[in-house]
Protein backbone atom coordinates (compact mmCIF):
# COMPACT_ATOMS: atom_id res chain seq x y z
CA UNK A 1 0.00 0.00 0.00
CA UNK A 2 1.02 3.68 -0.40
CA UNK A 3 0.21 6.74 -2.18
CA UNK A 4 1.57 8.22 -5.27
CA UNK A 5 1.97 12.25 -5.85
CA UNK A 6 3.18 14.87 -8.79
CA UNK A 7 6.97 15.75 -7.43
CA UNK A 8 6.46 19.27 -8.56
CA UNK A 9 2.97 20.10 -6.80
CA UNK A 10 2.80 17.16 -3.96
CA UNK A 11 -0.78 16.94 -5.75
CA UNK A 12 -2.47 13.42 -5.29
CA UNK A 13 -2.10 11.40 -8.87
CA UNK A 14 -5.25 8.97 -9.35
CA UNK A 15 -5.45 6.36 -12.00
CA UNK A 16 -1.79 5.37 -11.75
CA UNK A 17 -0.79 2.34 -13.09
CA UNK A 18 1.45 0.17 -10.52
CA UNK A 19 2.79 -3.12 -11.56
CA UNK A 20 4.45 -5.32 -9.51
CA UNK A 21 6.82 -8.06 -10.92
CA UNK A 22 8.75 -10.69 -9.50
CA UNK A 23 12.53 -9.59 -8.43
CA UNK A 24 14.52 -12.99 -9.20
CA UNK A 25 12.66 -13.20 -13.12
CA UNK A 26 10.40 -10.29 -13.71
CA UNK A 27 7.54 -12.13 -14.53
CA UNK A 28 4.51 -9.88 -13.90
CA UNK A 29 2.79 -11.06 -10.91
CA UNK A 30 -0.03 -8.54 -10.37
CA UNK A 31 -1.55 -4.58 -11.24
CA UNK A 32 -3.97 -2.10 -9.96
CA UNK A 33 -4.30 1.74 -10.34
CA UNK A 34 -4.41 3.95 -7.86
CA UNK A 35 -7.67 5.95 -6.54
CA UNK A 36 -8.60 9.37 -6.81
CA UNK A 37 -6.81 10.50 -4.01
CA UNK A 38 -3.94 8.78 -5.06
CA UNK A 39 -3.94 5.92 -2.85
CA UNK A 40 -3.17 2.14 -3.46
CA UNK A 41 -3.26 -0.90 -2.30
CA UNK A 42 -2.08 -4.44 -4.01
CA UNK A 43 -1.40 -7.98 -2.47
CA UNK A 44 1.52 -10.59 -3.23
CA UNK A 45 3.06 -13.66 -1.97
CA UNK A 46 6.28 -13.36 -3.55
CA UNK A 47 9.27 -11.82 -1.11
CA UNK A 48 11.53 -9.76 -3.03
CA UNK A 49 9.52 -7.74 -6.13
CA UNK A 50 10.27 -4.39 -7.62
CA UNK A 51 6.70 -2.02 -8.66
CA UNK A 52 6.42 0.02 -11.60
CA UNK A 53 4.27 3.19 -11.60
CA UNK A 54 3.37 4.70 -15.30
CA UNK A 55 1.12 7.34 -16.20
CA UNK A 56 0.99 9.79 -19.24
CA UNK A 57 3.27 12.84 -18.63
CA UNK A 58 5.23 11.86 -16.25
CA UNK A 59 8.45 9.20 -15.99
CA UNK A 60 8.00 6.02 -14.98
CA UNK A 61 9.72 4.99 -11.67
CA UNK A 62 10.19 1.72 -10.32
CA UNK A 63 11.18 0.62 -6.59
CA UNK A 64 12.32 -2.46 -4.99
CA UNK A 65 10.43 -4.19 -2.42
CA UNK A 66 11.81 -6.77 0.44
CA UNK A 67 8.98 -8.28 1.75
CA UNK A 68 10.85 -10.39 4.06
CA UNK A 69 10.86 -9.80 8.02
CA UNK A 70 8.29 -9.62 10.57
CA UNK A 71 6.32 -6.99 8.62
CA UNK A 72 3.84 -8.58 6.03
CA UNK A 73 3.19 -4.68 5.07
CA UNK A 74 5.28 -2.31 2.99
CA UNK A 75 4.10 1.47 2.66
CA UNK A 76 5.35 3.00 -0.42
CA UNK A 77 5.11 6.58 -0.81
CA UNK A 78 6.24 7.67 -4.57
CA UNK A 79 6.13 10.87 -5.93
CA UNK A 80 6.57 11.26 -9.80
CA UNK A 81 8.34 13.29 -11.97
CA UNK A 82 6.76 15.22 -15.06
CA UNK A 83 8.27 14.18 -18.62
CA UNK A 84 8.91 17.60 -19.85
CA UNK A 85 9.77 17.53 -23.68
CA UNK A 86 10.68 20.62 -25.75
CA UNK A 87 9.52 21.07 -29.09
CA UNK A 88 10.88 22.82 -31.87
CA UNK A 89 7.67 24.32 -32.84
CA UNK A 90 4.51 23.16 -34.46
CA UNK A 91 2.33 25.07 -37.36
CA UNK A 92 -0.69 23.89 -38.29
CA UNK A 93 -1.88 25.27 -41.55
CA UNK A 94 -5.21 24.71 -43.32
CA UNK A 95 -6.39 25.15 -46.71
CA UNK A 96 -10.00 25.36 -47.24
CA UNK A 97 -12.17 26.42 -50.28
CA UNK A 98 -13.68 30.14 -49.82
CA UNK A 99 -15.76 32.17 -51.67
CA UNK A 100 -14.40 35.86 -52.03
CA UNK A 101 -16.80 38.53 -53.05
CA UNK A 102 -16.31 42.10 -54.96
CA UNK A 103 -17.44 44.25 -57.22
CA UNK A 104 -17.37 42.68 -60.73
CA UNK A 105 -16.91 39.46 -59.52
CA UNK A 106 -16.49 36.50 -57.18
CA UNK A 107 -13.72 34.47 -56.31
CA UNK A 108 -13.92 30.91 -55.48
CA UNK A 109 -10.45 29.72 -53.72
CA UNK A 110 -9.69 26.25 -54.57
CA UNK A 111 -8.32 24.31 -50.96
CA UNK A 112 -6.95 21.59 -50.28
CA UNK A 113 -10.25 19.99 -48.50
CA UNK A 114 -12.20 16.74 -48.98
CA UNK A 115 -14.29 18.27 -51.98
CA UNK A 116 -11.05 19.19 -54.08
CA UNK A 117 -9.00 16.22 -53.35
CA UNK A 118 -8.31 14.17 -56.96
CA UNK A 119 -11.18 16.08 -58.46
CA UNK A 120 -10.57 17.25 -61.57
CA UNK A 121 -11.57 21.49 -63.14
CA UNK A 122 -15.06 19.99 -63.87
CA UNK A 123 -16.03 18.89 -60.48
CA UNK A 124 -14.13 21.81 -58.87
CA UNK A 125 -16.66 23.84 -61.12
CA UNK A 126 -19.74 22.11 -60.07
CA UNK A 127 -18.90 23.45 -56.18
CA UNK A 128 -18.52 27.10 -57.28
CA UNK A 129 -21.97 28.59 -56.58
CA UNK A 130 -24.50 29.71 -59.46
CA UNK A 131 -22.00 27.27 -61.57
CA UNK A 132 -23.51 24.09 -63.40
CA UNK A 133 -22.07 21.31 -64.94
CA UNK A 134 -23.91 18.61 -66.56
CA UNK A 135 -23.28 14.69 -67.16
CA UNK A 136 -21.88 15.85 -71.13
CA UNK A 137 -19.30 18.45 -69.24
CA UNK A 138 -21.78 21.66 -70.43
CA UNK A 139 -21.36 24.23 -68.04
CA UNK A 140 -24.47 26.78 -67.48
CA UNK A 141 -23.96 30.03 -64.84
CA UNK A 142 -27.56 30.66 -63.19
CA UNK A 143 -29.33 28.21 -65.46
CA UNK A 144 -27.92 29.46 -69.05
CA UNK A 145 -25.09 27.82 -71.08
CA UNK A 146 -23.53 30.81 -72.84
CA UNK A 147 -20.76 31.63 -70.77
CA UNK A 148 -16.97 31.89 -71.78
CA UNK A 149 -14.24 29.74 -69.88
CA UNK A 150 -10.72 31.37 -70.04
CA UNK A 151 -7.37 30.10 -68.62
CA UNK A 152 -5.08 32.22 -66.55
CA UNK A 153 -7.47 35.66 -68.59
CA UNK A 154 -6.80 33.93 -72.02
CA UNK A 155 -8.84 31.39 -74.07
CA UNK A 156 -7.31 27.98 -74.69
CA UNK A 157 -8.28 24.90 -76.70
CA UNK A 158 -9.04 23.36 -73.63
CA UNK A 159 -11.72 25.46 -72.44
CA UNK A 160 -13.59 25.24 -75.51
CA UNK A 161 -14.33 21.41 -74.67
CA UNK A 162 -16.05 20.53 -71.65
CA UNK A 163 -13.90 16.90 -71.20
CA UNK A 164 -10.57 18.36 -72.32
CA UNK A 165 -11.26 20.81 -68.83
CA UNK A 166 -11.30 16.98 -66.97
CA UNK A 167 -7.72 16.41 -67.31
CA UNK A 168 -6.77 19.37 -65.64
CA UNK A 169 -6.75 18.91 -62.09
CA UNK A 170 -7.95 20.53 -58.66
CA UNK A 171 -4.28 20.32 -57.44
CA UNK A 172 -3.49 22.94 -60.41
CA UNK A 173 -6.14 25.12 -60.05
CA UNK A 174 -5.53 28.33 -57.90
CA UNK A 175 -9.07 29.91 -57.76
CA UNK A 176 -11.94 30.36 -60.21
CA UNK A 177 -13.09 34.05 -60.79
CA UNK A 178 -16.71 33.93 -61.87
CA UNK A 179 -17.55 37.37 -63.83
CA UNK A 180 -21.36 38.32 -64.50
CA UNK A 181 -20.72 42.00 -65.57
CA UNK A 182 -17.68 41.32 -67.95
CA UNK A 183 -16.07 44.40 -69.20
CA UNK A 184 -15.19 45.92 -72.60
CA UNK A 185 -11.58 43.62 -72.80
CA UNK A 186 -13.73 40.48 -72.51
CA UNK A 187 -15.38 39.62 -76.48
CA UNK A 188 -18.91 39.36 -76.45
CA UNK A 189 -18.85 35.63 -76.35
CA UNK A 190 -19.74 35.15 -72.39
CA UNK A 191 -23.27 36.27 -73.00
CA UNK A 192 -23.88 35.24 -69.29
CA UNK A 193 -20.80 35.60 -67.93
CA UNK A 194 -17.09 34.65 -67.90
CA UNK A 195 -15.47 31.63 -65.86
CA UNK A 196 -11.47 32.54 -65.40
CA UNK A 197 -9.71 29.23 -64.25
CA UNK A 198 -6.53 30.99 -62.76
CA UNK A 199 -3.78 28.05 -62.81
CA UNK A 200 -1.06 28.28 -59.96
CA UNK A 201 2.28 29.78 -60.82
CA UNK A 202 5.25 27.75 -60.74
CA UNK A 203 8.49 29.34 -59.18
CA UNK A 204 10.87 26.66 -59.87
CA UNK A 205 13.08 26.98 -62.28
CA UNK A 206 14.12 23.90 -64.81
CA UNK A 207 11.30 21.35 -66.22
CA UNK A 208 8.53 20.03 -64.21
CA UNK A 209 5.33 18.15 -64.93
CA UNK A 210 2.23 16.76 -63.10
CA UNK A 211 0.62 13.48 -64.73
CA UNK A 212 -3.34 12.77 -63.51
CA UNK A 213 -5.49 10.06 -63.70
CA UNK A 214 -9.23 10.18 -63.19
CA UNK A 215 -11.66 7.10 -63.46
CA UNK A 216 -14.80 6.65 -62.31
CA UNK A 217 -18.06 4.07 -62.76
CA UNK A 218 -19.65 4.71 -64.96
CA UNK A 219 -17.68 4.88 -67.44
CA UNK A 220 -15.83 8.26 -67.21
CA UNK A 221 -11.93 8.50 -67.88
CA UNK A 222 -9.62 10.98 -68.13
CA UNK A 223 -5.89 11.59 -68.45
CA UNK A 224 -3.82 14.98 -68.31
CA UNK A 225 -0.29 15.89 -68.48
CA UNK A 226 1.22 19.03 -67.73
CA UNK A 227 4.89 20.39 -68.40
CA UNK A 228 6.04 23.52 -67.43
CA UNK A 229 9.86 24.62 -68.74
CA UNK A 230 11.07 27.57 -66.53
CA UNK A 231 14.24 29.45 -66.93
CA UNK A 232 14.87 33.08 -65.39
CA UNK A 233 14.16 34.72 -68.66
CA UNK A 234 10.92 32.39 -69.91
CA UNK A 235 8.37 30.73 -69.13
CA UNK A 236 7.05 27.50 -71.68
CA UNK A 237 3.98 25.50 -70.26
CA UNK A 238 1.85 23.19 -71.96
CA UNK A 239 -1.02 21.01 -71.17
CA UNK A 240 -2.64 17.60 -73.24
CA UNK A 241 -5.67 15.81 -71.52
CA UNK A 242 -7.76 12.84 -73.39
CA UNK A 243 -11.17 11.92 -72.02
CA UNK A 244 -13.56 9.47 -72.04
CA UNK A 245 -17.15 9.24 -71.10
CA UNK A 246 -20.18 6.87 -71.89
CA UNK A 247 -23.70 8.43 -71.27
CA UNK A 248 -26.21 6.22 -69.38
CA UNK A 249 -28.97 4.88 -72.03
CA UNK A 250 -32.19 3.36 -71.33
CA UNK A 251 -33.86 1.01 -73.52
CA UNK A 252 -37.72 1.09 -74.16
Amino acid sequence: MGKITAANSNTPLGFVTVMTYDATDSSRIACTTSQENGTFSIEVEKPDIYLSFSFMGFKTQYKLINLSGNSDTRVVNIALEANEASLDGIVVRAEKSSTEFKLDKRIFNVGKDLSSTGASALEVLNNVPSVNVNIEGEISLRGSTGVQVLINGKPSVLAGDGNALGSITAEMIDKIEVITNSSAKYDAEGTSGIINIVIKKEEREGLNGSVSLNTEVPDKHSFGLSMNRRTSKFNLFSQAGVGYRQLPTRAE
